[in-house]
């Protein structure tokens, strides 16, 4: 709260660099002031001869821009081992709503197809931000040559991935449910039913390779498209660059067939004319910086729709990113809903 003259103030909210100006009495500004969680509105009006009504507007208009939170919950938040992730979260969402979001992320259910250099990154970081329910798929075994990237360790080798990977995540969150289902995604009607059977809400992210990211994307917008649950590609690697791949709401944004189509119009002349090639072993550099950026990326969407709260909207709705390695440049796409896609609802 800084005086800016002439009765004017300005609330600053220096974590999102956002602020409001407001015309103040003095003693309405008085008020304010003290409001530091040791008085409440009517002690404060009281002790500053505010006008008790404007103060209470006032503050419910503070409250509501995230600029004042009430104490009560404040200290309920300071007691709590995900107080940090709650305080972020109420830089965004006011307090008096912050705990029913928290509440709505950590009671939803992510179901992970794969879990390698992409996607134990996802899951470890969606683990530390608070979701306490996991379904892992791969059907991989940990090698020495998923440790440049993956977040696996020396003695994981040999170990399944979902394994070695709820392993982990039980070390950050005692309470966290995860199930490991070591199966490779093959259809999407195998998947929707497995979706179907998990009774509530849910969202998949997608970092599945084999036989290929593309392959696997279809797969999933089929299945997710039947059930109606929303999905995030995490991306991967190309070209030396980390992808950022698309999140995608069933019937209400461009699905993954939309975007292929708008990047397969747009790809640049050199890119026309390359062959892809189906090699069983493929020689691809990666490094764990790029898959960690990729990863990132994709679980601040999960976080975003397991929110679901228009002030924290999904930022991968209709576009994909790719980060440059050589330039550290971010660059977007925009990929509108196309409707000779072939997805009816789009």
């Amino acid at each position: 709260m800084v005086s800016m003259g002439d009765e004017k103030w300005q609330f600053f909210q220096g974590n999102t660099r956002r602020g409001r100006v407001f015309k103040l009495q003095p003693a309405l500004a008085n008020a304010v002031r003290i409001l530091s969680g040791h008085y409440s509105l009517a002690s404060a009006a009281r002790l500053s001869r505010a006008d008790p009504l404007r103060l209470l507007e006032l503050a419910k208009v503070l409250h509501t821009g995230c600029l004042l939170e009430d104490a009560n919950v404040a200290e309920r938040i300071a007691q709590l081992p995900w107080r940090r992730v709650l305080n972020f979260l109420g830089d965004y969402i006011p307090s008096y709503e912050v705990e029913d979001a928290f509440l709505r992320l950590s009671g939803e259910t992510v179901l992970m197809l794969g879990v390698g250099g992409v996607g134990s990154w996802v899951a470890t970081q969606l683990c530390q931000s608070g979701f306490e329910r996991f379904i892992l798929v791969d059907d991989d075994e940990v090698e020495l040559s998923n440790l440049n990237r993956s977040l696996y360790s020396k003695p994981d080798v040999g170990r399944s991935k979902v394994d070695a990977l709820a392993e982990r995540m039980r070390t950050i969150c005692p309470r966290v449910c995860v199930r490991g289902v070591k199966e490779q995604l093959v259809d999407a009607t195998g998947l929707a039913q497995f979706i179907a059977n998990l009774h509530g809400s849910g969202i998949v992210v997608n970092c599945a390779d084999t036989p290929s990211v593309d392959a696997t994307s279809s797969i999933v917008d089929d299945a997710c498209r039947s059930t109606a649950t929303p999905y995030v590609i995490a991306g991967g690697y190309n070209l030396h660059l980390s992808l950022i791949g698309m999140t995608v709401l069933p019937g209400k944004t461009a699905c993954y067939h939309c975007g292929r189509l708008t990047l397969e119009e747009q790809q640049g002349d050199d890119l026309i004319s390359m062959q892809k090639l189906a090699r069983p072993w493929r020689n691809i550099g990666n490094l764990a910086p790029l898959a960690a950026i990729t990863a990132s990326f994709a679980a601040n969407e999960v976080i975003r729709l397991a929110i679901s709260d228009s002030r924290v909207p999904p930022a991968m709705i209709n576009r994909r990113g790719e980060f440059n390695f050589l330039t550290g440049e971010m660059h977007f796409v925009n990929l509108p809903p196309r409707r000779e896609c072939g997805c009816i609802r789009c």
